[in-house]
């Protein structure tokens, strides 16, 4: 059963960095100043949330590792040693977020020292978010695809599995990962 602890940690350590990624889109009209608005107000957003992440994540970093030195039970060290694993990746996630552009970003800024007029910015902003919408929908599609053949293999795992914990394990993950596919189809 610590084992299976060790997976549902794992397994809920690390999904809202998966959910963000490609989160960026804007969905108002294809109006130059209103973008504009949408960007500073999202590199904002970007700034506050990486901070948040930097800061939690360091705590917990720092946490974990003097718990893992502190503790003298097995289990209790790997908890501790996951924990600051996770506090680690938050650290990094967060100052990809203060520190570093997205896409939305990038092309802002291209367009924006341009010496287009604001009818062709508006013109291009348009056909950029055409194909933006449609590669989000691609991406969207993909995570459903990537949940179901998790939760497709953990269900079959679950199948052939003869210890009882470790199958326990197997239907959590695999009930958990059909949730999620079924969420991102919507």
């Amino acid at each position: 059963m610590k084992n299976g602890l060790c997976l549902l940690i794992l397994v809920f350590a690390t999904p809202s960095l998966w959910a963000r990624e490609g989160d960026s889109s804007y969905g108002g009209p294809a109006q130059w100043t209103e973008f504009r608005e949408y960007v500073v107000q999202q590199q904002e957003e970007n700034e506050r949330v990486g901070l948040g992440y930097m800061i939690s994540g360091a705590v917990a970093a720092v946490g974990g590792g003097i718990g893992y030195y502190q503790s003298e039970e097995v289990f209790s060290r790997t908890i501790f040693a996951i924990t600051s694993n996770v506090g680690l990746i938050a650290v990094g996630w967060g100052a990809t977020q203060y520190w570093t552009s997205n896409e939305l970003d990038t092309f802002f800024y291209a367009i924006e020292g341009s010496s287009l007029s604001a009818a062709e910015k508006n013109e291009v902003l348009q056909r950029y978010l055409y194909k933006e919408r449609k590669e989000n929908e691609r991406r969207r599609w993909i995570r459903v695809a990537t949940h179901a053949l998790i939760a497709v293999a953990n269900l079959y795992s679950a199948s052939q599995e003869q210890n009882s914990e470790i199958r326990s394990v197997f239907y959590f993950l695999g009930g958990a990962n059909t949730l999620l596919a079924i969420s991102y189809s919507f």
